[in-house]
């Protein structure tokens, strides 16, 4: 009976485990580590030209942008002259272009390879995040919200780019009503051109007509330091990063509709959809000059059907590692991770883990 029990025991602890085992399982997974020379201050967003395997990151107070070979894991370009770098976009193939914001008023556009400079469209001040459209090949671009002084009113911006040297032009822009001063980030593309964009201090997500060129509605988000976002096109569900609360939110990215809302990363700086797994990734981290930075980490949510969604990992990165880019095409989950005391700066390369 003794040795039964025992029997038994083991069993039970063994499956015990198991299933601990199972939970703390991580959905991403280190692989490689790049570091950014002599890079100091906070790292802004990135973007990636597939064709050369390139990785372009913004380094705000750095006012450069670093070009990373993804290859051999190191920087091989640090293009300078910028000020409050924000973000980057890439246009391969016939356009071979390279696509710079800057707060200062700035949107300027490299050739790709010699990364002279083609034109520098200078704008309203607070020129933000970057989107293509390859459905019509058009640019957009938040612009002209609190930094260029507007109270009440912010401007997406659509540039039509054009391939080679030719001159790429400023077609029109669309006007975001605000209640009180914003700063227009993320975008993404829903069915039949609707564009939604999140607004991440007069915390309201905006949806546009790109046909008509016009807004349709907006709605405010849960919480406050609504800045990044991510959308299943399919199910058209959008997923809304905030700072105040930390939380992720889901809406229905069609009528508003709040479906669920779950913790989320200290100082969220990214937010991410991974449509093969099925999850989304967002990373917390970002360092706002205070004595001690928010611990950097990358919360993984997992989706069991379009109203209901789990957070099932939470992946420890490094203070200072808010923004982050994930590339389905390389299975590569990137987190751009600052310089803080003794830190150097790097690009962190996660690989997710089914």
């Amino acid at each position: 009976m003794n040795k039964l029990l025992a029997a038994c025991l083991i069993v039970i602890i063994s499956s015990a485990a198991i299933q601990t085992s199972a939970q703390e399982k991580q959905a991403l997974r280190l692989v490689q580590t790049i570091p950014l020379p002599g890079v100091k201050g906070r790292l802004d967003h990135m973007a990636v030209d597939l064709e050369k395997q390139r990785l372009f990151v913004a380094a705000v107070t750095n006012n450069t942008l670093e070009v990373v070979d993804l290859g051999d894991g190191k920087v091989i370009k640090s293009l300078a002259g910028f000020k409050d770098t924000q973000d980057a976009l890439f246009l391969g193939g016939d356009f071979n272009k390279l696509y710079v914001s800057s707060l200062d008023g700035h949107l300027r556009v490299f050739q790709g390879e010699s990364f002279w400079l083609v034109r520098d469209f200078k704008i309203e001040p607070d020129s933000n995040r970057l989107f293509y459209d390859r459905s019509t090949n058009l640019i957009y671009f938040g612009y002209g919200g609190q930094n260029a002084g507007f109270d009440a009113y912010e401007r997406l911006g659509i540039l039509q780019p054009k391939p080679g040297a030719g001159y790429d032009q400023l077609v029109a822009d669309m006007i975001a009503p605000t209640p009180r001063p914003g700063h227009l980030a993320q975008m993404a593309m829903d069915d039949n051109g609707i564009l939604l964009a999140c607004d991440s201090r007069a915390d309201r997500i905006y949806q546009f007509n790109t046909r008509k060129r016009e807004l349709i509605k907006s709605w405010p988000a849960r919480g406050d330091g609504a800045g990044d976002m991510a959308l299943d096109r399919s199910q058209h569900r959008l997923f809304v990063g905030t700072r105040t609360p930390p939380e992720m939110t889901v809406y229905d990215s069609l009528s508003g509709k709040e479906i669920q809302s779950l913790p989320a990363p200290e100082t969220m700086d990214g937010v991410h959809y991974d449509a093969n797994l099925k999850r989304i990734y967002m990373t917390g981290g970002r360092w706002y000059g205070t004595p001690g930075a928010s611990p950097g980490r990358v919360y993984v949510y997992q989706q069991k059907d379009p109203d209901h969604y789990d957070l099932i990992s939470k992946i420890n990165t490094r203070p200072g590692s808010g923004t982050s880019l994930f590339v389905p095409e390389l299975n590569r989950f990137y987190v751009a991770s600052q310089a803080l005391g003794d830190q150097d700066a790097a690009i962190l390369v996660y690989e997710p883990v089914q």
